[in-house]
């Protein structure tokens, strides 16, 4: 059965219907050794035995998979799993020992391993889990051994067994963990790599439009504002014929730094779109607030005073603005939002650069 590691709240409909099929599993198994155990056992330990099992163990299986329905439950999986292999494991302890008072009955020991690797590795327990459940799980074990000597001669080589058998799996479990772990973080580097723009540490171009899709999509089911800021340097080819390609490196970074500084909610969505281009896509404000983070992106370049002596007509580094505003509600897509910002960019351009025009939509015209 596929591993199972609860410890993230977006867990997959898929998994978390392999999570149940495995509680479940899990119940099932029990009464299926409940079947064999009964024709094992002399006849004066049966009803201690359903009991036990009945009572004690099935109703622990069903509890956590009813938990598992609950909204908190991914706060609490790794805690009421331990929980529960542990309890199984001492409600086995008990019926050993029963077992062994009353009828003199050396009741298989076994439980306790298969309990315990069920938690390992079908239920994911987390290593700091598995560490505390193999010391408490031995112990009991062995204070059970010290009580009474259940299995006769071979009874401290059956300690030494049970507590080899659970070290051996708490360590495959620590393996597990680290080696998932480390493909977490592959995977994180991957994903990092394939969405993000090495030069200014934005999104790339297609990371930008699968996230503004997405972004769109969500507000324009509400009916929500939305703007689309389309920022271009401003002679930006004579600024790198003259200074060089690091430099130019350099005034990209400088704009994404600006949009960074302006741009600081989670939700804003910022992105090289391409050579000295950049779109923000930003949600939840009026005309006014967007104009005013225009005003702030023209006002740092200011106060940046970057030289751009190849520029006809300026003397430092700056950039132009074009601002598509309107409900998400009143555009067929992101796409023509962007076109529209682009259109209002080259309107900004046209009025001497270092300014912005914003452009709403036909429908609702500010």
């Amino acid at each position: 059965m596929r591993n199972i590691s609860v410890d993230q709240y977006n867990l997959s409909s898929r998994d978390m219907l392999l999570l149940r099929l495995s509680m479940l599993t899990g119940g099932i198994l029990i009464i299926l050794f409940m079947i064999g155990d009964l024709q094992m056992l002399p006849k004066e330990l049966a009803d201690v035995y359903v009991i036990n099992r009945v009572i004690l163990q099935l109703p622990v299986v069903f509890a956590l998979l009813a938990f598992s329905f609950h909204r908190r439950f991914f706060e609490f999986a790794q805690p009421a799993f331990f929980l529960v292999i542990l309890s199984l494991s001492y409600a086995n302890y008990y019926l050993i020992h029963v077992a062994w008072e009353q009828a003199g009955f050396s009741f298989p020991y076994e439980g306790t391993l298969l309990y315990a690797f069920f938690g390992f590795f079908v239920f994911g327990i987390h290593f700091r889990y598995a560490l505390w459940l193999m010391l408490l799980s031995s112990l009991g074990f062995m204070w059970l051994m010290l009580l009474e000597p259940v299995y006769g001669d071979r009874t401290f080589m059956n300690v030494g067994f049970v507590m080899g058998s659970l070290f051996i799996g708490v360590i495959g479990r620590h393996r597990l963990d680290r080696l998932l772990g480390k493909l977490e973080e592959a995977n994180e580097q991957l994903i990092t790599l394939s969405t993000t723009d090495g030069l200014t540490d934005l999104l790339n171009r297609r990371a930008l439009t699968d996230y503004s899709e997405r972004l769109f999509s969500l507000l324009r089911r509400s009916d929500q504002p939305l703007a689309v800021f389309m920022i271009d340097l401003d002679h930006f080819k004579q600024f790198n014929d003259l200074y060089g390609h690091q430099e130019g490196d350099r005034a990209i970074r400088c704009q994404a730094d600006i949009l960074k500084s302006v741009f600081k909610r989670q939700a804003d969505i910022l992105g090289r779109y391409g050579g000295e281009e950049f779109i923000v896509v930003t949600a939840g404000h009026n005309r006014t607030e967007f104009e005013n983070q225009a005003r702030e992106i023209l006002a740092q370049w200011n106060a940046m005073a970057m030289p751009n002596e190849g520029a006809p007509g300026g003397k430092f580094l700056s950039c132009s603005i074009g601002i598509c505003y309107g409900s998400a509600a009143d555009f067929a897509s992101i796409e023509e939002m962007i076109k529209t910002a682009d259109q209002a960019l080259y309107g900004a351009k046209n009025h001497g650069r270092r300014t912005f025009v914003v452009a709403s939509s036909r429908k609702r015209q500010e």
